[in-house]
């Protein structure tokens, strides 16, 4: 198991799913030969989260945070997963867009992209669905990020128009 995986599940584990690690652990008892040290120790303990989360956690001990590849690996990995859960409909639209707000927190890196992006998807849900901000942008941009991992910062700015008042007032200026 690399870093990126153990970081992926960690985070998976403490937002309540997993699924995807007993997965990971019951491939890898019968793909491995000879099993890893931490493949052995998570799966004497896949019946207890935190017992797995701990084991993670020493795991990860043994590396610096900044030799882990968040922003590419890392985020491929849980965009992947999410991607897989919207197309096979077994989450809503509300509970990915949750589950990404809590996903970017627990990295501790959503002031950065891509994460920045998964964060504020996250938490717009809501105005989005009250009608506050636009909600077919909002789909745009959730499909976009999902399926092409399209950040806000791939966006062009906002262009905002000069107001007739402005224009006129620049013309008599520059007639001066």
């Amino acid at each position: 198991m690399t870093f990126e995986y153990a970081v992926y599940f960690k985070l998976l584990l403490i937002c309540g799913y997993n699924d995807e690690l007993k997965t990971y652990i019951d491939n890898a008892l019968i793909e491995q030969n000879p099993l890893s040290d931490i493949v052995i120790e998570l799966s004497t303990s896949s019946s207890d989260d935190k017992k797995m989360l701990s084991t993670l956690n020493e795991y990860l001990l043994q590396v610096k945070d900044t030799d882990i590849d968040y922003d590419k690996t890392v985020f491929e990995l849980v965009l992947s997963f999410l991607k897989i859960k919207y197309i096979e409909e077994s989450m809503s639209m509300a509970d990915i867009t949750s589950l990404m707000y809590k996903l970017a927190v627990c990295t501790d890196r959503y002031l950065d992209e891509p994460w920045n992006t998964m964060y504020f998807l996250g938490s717009l849900f809501d105005e989005a669905e009250s009608g506050y901000i636009d909600k077919k942008d909002y789909q745009c941009k959730f499909t976009a990020f999902l399926n092409e991992g399209i950040c806000f910062c791939d966006y062009p700015p906002v262009q905002v128009k000069e107001s007739i008042l402005k224009k006129i007032l620049r013309k008599i200026r520059d007639k001066k």
